[in-house]
């Protein structure tokens, strides 16, 4: 059988939200068992220069080092003492960062038990602790916090007093405070668990699910694991963050670390929260290519779900890819496999549905039509600077290849 005909519209299009086949190769190493892991690195430095220099200077390798670090230990594998050296300074540096941040993390989680504030943590601070065999091996750059809407600007009136200082408020559209301690780390409160309003679930739902953990020596809250899934692949399949492969770490080790996630449950959760056509596309890398133990059965009932997907669902999909703004529109389009999803893609970009605009760019009905006139003529605009801008650099390479050679 065709596997693209077998597959939900648009998922080959999709596939910008995964890893590269190199990240890919580094992540088996670091996520796979012994003679995998070792199969896996001596594939990716046979498609490099095989001294340390591939793995200082490789982007990659910046991403996962600690945990490359601990593969390298555990697996031993065969590397440059350089680069060895290199992999244990990220290391240890990431140990030191890690004990400030569960420090910080301590006295924020007690300052908001001691205001009675009802705190489920998120993400890296609760991950860390739970999943990873070692705190430190989960880079974590911020402090996220779930609270109820009615609790969000709380925090501002009283974490000054531990250094903290309000970067942005919530508002009628953004749900979501700010705020950065003196030493730099974020920290950062949301009233929903997806920065995009179309992919929601109940927060009530998520607050009966959520389960009871230590987490920075403070009894806190987290999410269960199948909320957490959801709420690391959702936010990656929007998120430029998800360049740091850290959401493909986050899965691999929840649904490692949880043979008894409820797998109904997160189909359900998925399907209301029109999430089915990117969680199946992320899902089905994790499984197939990093061998996470995901059902058969459970990816065959999500790419039924993703194949029912409507139209503002594709759109809002296709919108993620775009997000890490590393890709290019050419590149998308050439992604497609058919015609009828070049047509919807091409749509997309100059006719998009009222339902999306409504969601995404907030448009008023009224506005619509001065909306669909306007959205050509900016694409337009963009690409003829965008052009302009590429011939004026060319024109100065060639203008400074000119003087260099005529000695000036």
């Amino acid at each position: 059988m065709d596997t693209a005909s077998s597959s939900p519209a648009l998922s080959n299009a999709l596939s910008f939200l995964l890893p590269t086949s190199e990240e890919t190769l580094l992540l088996r190493v670091c996520l796979s068992a012994r003679e995998s892991a070792r199969d896996a690195w001596t594939e990716w430095r046979n498609q490099r220069d095989r001294s340390g220099k591939a793995v200082l200077k490789n982007r990659s390798v910046k991403k996962l080092r600690p945990l490359l670090f601990n593969a390298v230990k555990s697996h031993s594998l065969e590397i440059d003492k350089e680069a060895l050296t290199y992999l244990r300074t990220a290391y240890l540096k990431e140990e030191l960062r890690d004990a400030a941040v569960r420090r910080i993390c301590c006295e924020v989680l007690l300052m908001l038990e001691k205001e009675r504030l009802a705190p489920i943590v998120l993400k890296g601070a609760a991950l860390a602790e739970t999943v990873y065999n070692n705190p430190v091996l989960r880079h974590c750059h911020d402090i996220d916090i779930l609270l109820p809407d009615e609790e969000l600007s709380r925090p501002a009136g009283f974490l000054p007093s531990l250094g903290f200082r309000v970067c942005s408020a919530p508002n009628s559209h953004s749900r979501h405070l700010k705020m950065v301690q003196g030493s730099g780390l974020p920290l950062e409160f949301h009233g929903r668990l997806l920065d995009v309003p179309y992919y929601q679930m109940p927060i009530s739902e998520i607050r009966a699910r959520c389960r009871s953990q230590v987490i920075a020596s403070v009894n806190s809250h987290i999410l269960n694991p199948a909320d957490s899934l959801l709420h690391v692949c959702g936010h990656a399949s929007y998120s430029g963050k998800r360049q740091s492969l850290r959401w493909v770490t986050d899965a691999w080790f929840i649904i490692d670390r949880h043979p008894d996630l409820e797998w109904n449950e997160l189909l359900n959760s998925i399907q209301r929260s029109h999430l089915a056509l990117p969680m199946s596309v992320m899902l089905g890398y994790l499984a197939g290519n990093l061998e996470a133990p995901i059902p058969s059965s459970f990816l065959t009932r999500l790419s039924a779900a993703a194949s029912q997907s409507d139209a503002i669902e594709r759109q809002l999909a296709l919108r993620g890819t775009r997000s890490d703004g590393q890709r290019s529109l050419c590149e998308l389009f050439r992604k497609t496999t058919n015609w009828r999803e070049r047509l919807f893609v091409v749509q997309w970009l100059l006719f998009p549905s009222p339902g999306y605009l409504s969601w995404v760019d907030q448009i008023h009905p009224w506005l619509l039509p001065f909306h669909y006139l306007y959205r050509p003529l900016r694409y337009a605009a963009g690409r003829l600077q965008s052009s302009l801008k590429d011939a004026a650099r060319a024109a100065r390479f060639h203008i400074e290849r000119l003087f260099l050679r005529d000695g000036c």
